[in-house]
């Protein structure tokens, strides 16, 4: 018994005639006949009656053992639906670990035009922080994720995918809303939300009010942009954080402002070192690369037009002319 009889005795059994059968399946009608012969010998039962002059006639065997013929097909068929959808990437799942700063927004809008396209994909997101991303994909509990930058990670494959510069963010109606560009000096004695002490940005941030000698007043340490926006939009100081996360906050009244010296925000794109991605992960990728390829292009403050490079991405401000060194710093 083999594949190509089954497919016979079944086109004979739905078509009702060997003819018919024979254009189904792009055979002759000896083909057919033969492939028929062959299954009856290997079962060793009659599938047809055959009276001279009137069409085939099929036993009560043989639906019996079409029943069951059928179940396979469907199956087949089944599992052929399947290996389109993973092969066209329709279906499948996706998990994601992401930290707060690109979860909100920048992720959100990837996610919402990639399931535009693949609306049968289901998709995992958790949001955690930095090191915690970074433990997750390396045990491939996920299949991509986004942290800021760190040391070599033990089964973790990384690329630098976004390198932002950062803003000031001011409360609504701040003293310096009318400024076109903020300096360290600016913001002398003011109250001021920072990053955490582990976040890579923060000793960048801290270096630069250092240099340029002014002291802030460091009201309150937090962990997540995210919360630091809703600080400053409640009045309670201003802050430097990057464009993605501080354009969530421009409705609620927070201003932002383009800050000298440069400061930038760097995030990771990172996968399992031994795992190759899926066809939907590499969809996903290619969605990524695609909503990264926008930020180029003239939008929020903080996020303007870019010189285009192959990697990193590095939005930056127009150059302004002020009393303060526009120092990069970087670590």
């Amino acid at each position: 018994m083999n594949q190509r009889q089954l497919e016979a005795f079944h086109a004979v059994m739905v078509s009702g005639s060997v003819t018919a059968a024979a254009e189904r399946l792009h055979l002759s009608q000896p083909a057919i006949s033969r492939l028929i012969a062959d299954l009856e010998r290997s079962v060793a039962f009659r599938l047809f009656e055959r009276v001279k002059g009137s069409p085939l006639r099929a036993t009560p065997e043989a639906e019996s053992f079409h029943q069951e013929v059928e179940r396979s097909f469907l199956g087949i068929q089944g599992l052929t639906r399947v290996a389109n959808d993973i092969r066209n990437a329709c279906t499948g799942n996706l998990r994601i670990a992401c930290l707060p700063a690109l979860a909100t927004g920048f992720l959100p809008e990837v996610i919402r035009d990639f399931l535009a396209v693949f609306p049968g994909v289901r998709i995992n997101l958790q949001s955690r922080s930095s090191t915690t991303v970074r433990q997750w994909v390396a045990a491939q509990q996920f299949d991509l994720g986004f942290a800021t930058p760190s040391d070599h990670t033990p089964g973790l494959r990384t690329e630098l995918f976004l390198s932002l510069t950062g803003v000031c963010v001011l409360p609504p109606q701040h003293r310096l809303r009318r400024k076109d560009v903020i300096t360290p000096e600016d913001l002398r004695g003011d109250a001021f939300i920072s990053l955490a002490l582990e976040d890579p940005t923060r000793a960048k941030i801290d270096r630069i009010f250092d240099d340029a000698g002014v002291e802030r007043d460091l009201r309150i340490e937090t962990q997540y942009a995210m919360t630091i926006g809703g600080f400053v939009m409640r009045g309670v100081g201003c802050s430097i954080l990057n464009p993605l996360s501080a354009r969530e906050f421009v409705p609620h009244g927070v201003i932002v402002k383009p800050f000298v010296p440069e400061v930038l925000f760097e995030y990771i794109l990172c996968m399992p070192e031994h795992r190759l991605p899926s066809r939907i992960a590499t969809a996903f990728i290619e969605s990524l690369r695609t909503a990264k390829a926008r930020l180029i292009e003239p939008g929020p403050p903080g996020i303007a037009p870019a010189e285009r490079v192959s990697a990193p991405l590095r939005p930056r401000v127009p150059k302004k002319r002020t009393r303060t060194s526009s120092k990069r710093i970087s670590t």
